[in-house]
């Protein structure tokens, strides 16, 4: 079935092209391979490549030493020393010496292991092999089903030939997270029934965008019909690495939605890196527009409306909208989201992290939101553990948990 099929580099995306003098030829020069596959590993310090030995740097300039903390917190006080040595076993700077490290025995029994994985990952993103992984199939057949039971099911249908260990799903994971999570929710066949977390109130909303979704199958041949097609919008409130994936990854989202008109919306201060640029638009190809707004939605809301819960959905992916920092600064957002009466769904970096977001909107919200998926681990999340600078201790997995949630709807009953 993959035979003759486009495939979609994602290194390409990140190369520019060369000029035609300097191409000519190019293809007979040897890669340059800084790391080889059987010799990952390397202590930060001494790793052959300049952006891993930068890390270790930047860890030791603004880590602590775990020993430290957890000696001085127990005392009433937290001073700590820099993270000097190196452990042996995962490479990263994690103690401020050899003898503390021997005494942190929950760094070798829980995270040593991690950290190493993520360390040979990091080589290996890096270490200049040509990543096949990265080489996506492009349009599915109209007659071949895509299984979104979870990672596995969805590679394998969607032939994703290249996918053949453990480290290559991590690297795929990490980027196909964001479209993979929203097209899984938008489905037909999306994971997320009756029996696994969604509610009454969210099969009702479901139904009304996958009602859009079947009316773009069905005008896909009456050339009138689908001059008259309404686009799906999905807004991405508080964008910030999910909006600056390359744009092609979102393909990936537009095949499994392959006859639906599709604009995204990346909403949010940090979703464009440019500080002049405010507003762009890309066209990624004839059914799938990007469009980025460097404001808070709440401030923009007037650039959106009117809202249709049959044609629009937001996602907010890890929002922090429990951290004490940030909870103000979404209260009026949110309150805006559940006026619309769309389907809102967001993610989690993990079980904390998502049981505080919802502990947050109940307290603050509660009666004014119907629940549409209640919280769970998202089928969807990246396969890689991504670690703090400041502390090796605290790792977040992207999207790692999901739940959604739509203002409520308020029905006249009779007595």
């Amino acid at each position: 079935m993959a035979r003759g099929r486009r495939l979609i580099s994602l290194k390409s995306l990140f190369t520019p092209a060369p000029p035609e003098d300097a191409a000519h030829g190019a293809a007979d020069k040897k890669q340059r391979v800084l790391v080889r596959p059987d010799d990952l590993f390397h202590p930060l310090s001494k790793s052959p490549i300049r952006e891993m030995r930068e890390k270790g740097l930047l860890i030791r300039g603004n880590g602590s030493c775990a020993t430290c903390v957890d000696e001085t917190s127990a005392k009433g006080r937290v001073a700590t020393r820099e993270p000097e040595f190196e452990c042996p076993d995962c490479g990263y700077p994690t103690h401020c010496s050899e003898g503390h490290w021997a005494q942190d025995t929950g760094h070798r029994e829980e995270l040593c292991g991690f950290l190493r994985e993520a360390n040979e990952d990091e080589h290996d993103l890096r270490s200049g092999r040509t990543l096949r992984e990265f080489e996506f199939p492009s349009a599915q057949l109209a007659e071949v089903v895509v299984n979104l039971s979870n990672w596995d099911s969805y590679l394998y249908t969607r032939s994703f030939m290249n996918v053949t260990s453990s480290r290559a799903m991590r690297h795929v994971s990490k980027v196909l997270t964001y479209p993979v999570t929203i097209g899984a929710t938008l489905h037909q066949y999306s994971p997320f029934t009756l029996k696994a977390g969604l509610t009454p109130e969210g099969l009702k909303s479901m139904t009304a965008l996958r009602t859009t979704i079947k009316e773009h199958d069905m005008a896909r041949s009456e050339k009138e019909l689908v001059m008259q097609q309404m686009p799906l919008r999905v807004f991405v409130l508080g964008a910030r690495a999910e909006a600056m994936l390359p744009p092609h990854l979102y393909l990936q989202l537009a095949y499994l939605l392959p006859n639906s008109p599709i604009h995204i919306y990346f909403v949010g201060p940090e979703c464009i890196p440019t500080a002049e640029a405010t507003r762009s638009t890309i066209v990624v190809s004839s059914r799938l527009a990007l469009k980025y707004h460097k404001s808070y939605f709440h401030d923009a809301i007037w650039n959106f409306a009117p809202f249709d819960p049959f044609t629009d959905v937001f996602f907010l992916f890890s929002p922090g909208i429990g951290h004490p920092e940030a909870r103000a600064g979404w209260q009026p957002t949110v309150e805006k989201l559940l006026e619309t009466k769309c389907a809102v769904f967001a993610t989690g970096f993990h079980e904390r992290d998502m049981c505080s977001d919802v502990a947050a909107l109940t307290e603050d919200f509660g009666d004014k939101m119907d629940w549409l998926l209640q919280p769970r681990e998202n089928p969807f999340a990246s396969k890689k553990r991504d670690f703090g600078i400041r502390n090796l201790r605290e790792w977040a997995i992207s999207n790692w948990g999901i739940y959604g949630i739509r203002g409520k709807r308020y029905e006249v009953q009779s007595k």
